[in-house]
């Protein structure tokens, strides 16, 4: 073998390792702008350029979506933003690597700048993944001397094969985390402590013992009617609470069957029982680092009850079928719409797993004890639905709160949510306000028509009573379109703000 060919091998031996060093280190990032500043530092070593671009490109391969420009100190900027989307544009229409001496000659000379003269050589390489052209690679060369060859070429095809992969990658990483940051603050900003809404005393004292207990990892018992939001207190408990970048687990305990609780909270191992053919994680597990919230806690049978007990004492379960223990660190929340207290004295809760659970205990009042806020809660719920249905209503007429106020609501908020619900959908898409009519028979227990009233025998509510009810709506709907300043309510009303203070006292209405 000649001198020439074992000194081309070694070159070649050379410039492959010096490849092999790129790609290793390339492989070490996630980030798209760190890798493609290291692609760009990469090519200028590799080809002994003296500046290079990358350019990448949406799916549909036309829409600029990232540029990166290295430029060396103490040059000029020959290679703008013009010349890099010539460069780019080419290679993309002709989806093929480009290697000129001239750009004169080959984009003519109508299209090249004077100061592109200084330019010795260009080279432009395309990055492709799966089978679609994702960026462009302009390297320059300004040295009189200096020509890109077969070598720059080959070296530049083989860096960019790979780099587009990497390129993919880091794009679909950084895009999974953003979307996992988008939904994480939706989820903290939909349940924020201020987005319960209440002014009633019991509402309010609820309010000072949860601003208390957010800051802790206390375990806590939400004691409350079905539909009084248990869930949701327990999701603002976790998403304003030191472990808001955990996972909230929530499960129902009286939706499982006895029999697959215990595996469903602590999992199972392959084998365990017929049809266990893999092993799979409890909600324990899934809740690591976060909380476990288990509504229903009531219906969780005895001897699963000895088991969570000791999971939430020692900080371990042992899965079903297992013979090692798992360490867990799981903050519990537990739900009962029945007074547990009463279930451990007539023997169908376990004293010791209830004395755990109830370190803080929340009552959450119904809503038939919270009458206050009866009618901010169904305005909040009209905007809501009326968005949801894309229908013009504005508001209620006064003998329907009226109605609303006076009734028991055994389905609590949940049920008060759904009737204003069913009532936007039943009414007509010209009405501005929502009738008493729309009402479901069991809310309108009394006709506010005076002779329809009389002739039924039945007490008519009086006009002071339905005055009272509309300027309460009213008061309130200002004050919450103002943030709940008074001020601002009174311009809107046209009364002055000592009014205003006055029918806040006379309707028992507070500032959230």
């Amino acid at each position: 073998m000649s001198n020439n060919n074992t000194q081309n091998l070694q070159h070649q031996l050379e410039d492959y390792e010096k490849l092999l060093g790129v790609l290793q280190s390339l492989g070490s990032s996630l980030e798209v702008e760190a890798i493609l500043r290291q692609i760009i530092e990469a090519a200028l070593s590799l080809c002994n350029a003296q500046q290079g671009a990358i350019m990448l490109f949406d799916p549909d391969g036309r829409e600029i979506a990232k540029t990166l420009i290295r430029q060396n100190q103490g040059e000029g900027e020959l290679l703008d933003h013009y010349l890099n989307t010539l460069l780019s544009g080419w290679a993309l229409d002709h989806k093929a690597p480009q290697m000129t001496k001239d750009l004169a000659a080959t984009f003519g000379a109508k299209q090249i700048k004077a100061k592109y003269q200084a330019i010795s050589s260009a080279l432009s390489v395309t990055l492709e993944w799966r089978g679609e052209i994702v960026g462009v690679i302009n390297l320059l060369a300004l040295e009189p001397d200096k020509k890109f060859g077969e070598r720059e070429l080959r070296l530049m095809k083989i860096l960019a094969a790979q780099c587009a992969q990497l390129i993919a990658n880091a794009k679909l990483h950084e895009a999974v985390f953003a979307e996992a940051d988008r939904l994480r603050k939706e989820i903290r900003d939909k349940y924020q402590f201020h987005g319960i809404i209440g002014h009633s005393p019991k509402m309010q004292a609820l309010f000072i013992l949860l601003e208390r207990v957010l800051p802790t990892e206390g375990r806590v018992l939400l004691e409350g009617e079905s539909g009084t939001g248990k869930e949701l207190i327990a999701r603002v408990i976790h998403y304003g609470g030191p472990r808001k970048d955990g996972p909230f687990v929530a499960v129902d305990c009286g939706a499982l069957p006895a029999n697959l609780m215990e595996s469903e909270l602590f999992g199972y191992v392959k084998g365990a029982f017929t049809g266990a053919l893999r092993d799979k994680k409890g909600l324990f597990e899934e809740a690591h680092g976060g909380t476990l919230f288990l509504d229903e806690i009531v219906n969780m049978p005895l001897e699963v009850q000895a088991k969570f007990l000791r999971a939430i004492q020692e900080g371990e379960i042992r899965p079903v079928g297992a013979t090692q223990v798992k360490k867990v660190d799981v903050r519990v929340i537990a739900a009962a719409s029945v007074n547990l207290r009463a279930q451990v004295e007539a023997g169908k809760f376990r004293q010791d797993l209830f004395y755990r659970l109830n370190v803080v205990n929340v009552s959450l009042p119904p809503l038939r004890e919270r009458k206050e806020d009866i009618a901010i809660l169904a305005n909040h719920f009209l905007k809501k639905v009326t968005e949801k249905h894309n229908r013009p209503i504005k508001g209620f007429k006064p003998e329907t709160v009226l109605h609303l106020e006076n009734y028991a609501w055994p389905g609590n908020v949940r049920e008060l949510e759904n009737v204003v619900e069913r009532m936007v959908i039943l009414s007509e898409p010209k009405n501005e306000l929502i009738a008493p009519e729309l009402l479901p028979a069991e809310i309108r227990p009394f006709n506010l028509d005076s002779e329809a009233t009389v002739q039924q025998g039945k007490p008519s509510p009086g006009v002071k009573t339905m005055k009272d009810a509309y300027e309460k709506m009213i008061l309130l709907e200002a004050l919450m379109k103002h943030d709940w300043n008074q001020s601002a309510a009174a311009r809107e009303l046209e009364i002055d703000e000592k009014s205003v203070r006055y029918k806040m006292q006379k309707f028992a209405i507070n500032k959230p």
